[in-house]
């Protein structure tokens, strides 16, 4: 049962952050770029040990600015909500040691591999 919790907060969390965080990432590489960066990046425990500190990361400013954002009364104020999330999350990311082609690259290969979702799942539950 803890395993299970475990894996659904962690899809849930990569979904979260997939879709948040996607619009900061493209800011920082052109997509043929970041495709080639993602086959390039070798998964090892530290680089998911620093995608583990940014997701959660990424996932609270998120969660910060989600409600200013649906409760902003213009398109005007939305952007600017949306640009301030995008620089917290980028540097997030950042902070965590990773750059954003990194980041991405750890988003798509877990989202892909069941053996990499496993290796996440194990070193949360640790």
């Amino acid at each position: 049962m803890k395993k299970l919790l475990v894996m659904t907060t962690i899809s849930a969390t990569i979904a979260i952050s997939a879709a948040t965080a996607a619009p900061v990432m493209q800011q920082k590489a052109a997509q043929g770029a970041a495709m080639q960066q993602q086959q390039q990046v070798e998964i090892t425990d530290a680089l998911l040990e620093k995608f583990l500190v940014a997701m959660n990361d990424v996932q609270q400013v998120s969660q910060k600015y989600g409600q200013q954002f649906q409760n902003a009364e213009d398109q005007q104020k939305k952007r600017e909500i949306q640009q301030k999330a995008q620089e917290e999350m980028l540097a997030a990311v950042n902070d965590a040691g990773l750059s954003p082609d990194e980041y991405n690259a750890v988003i798509q290969r877990v989202q892909q591999d069941p053996e990499l979702q496993k290796r996440l799942q194990e070193m949360t539950s640790e």
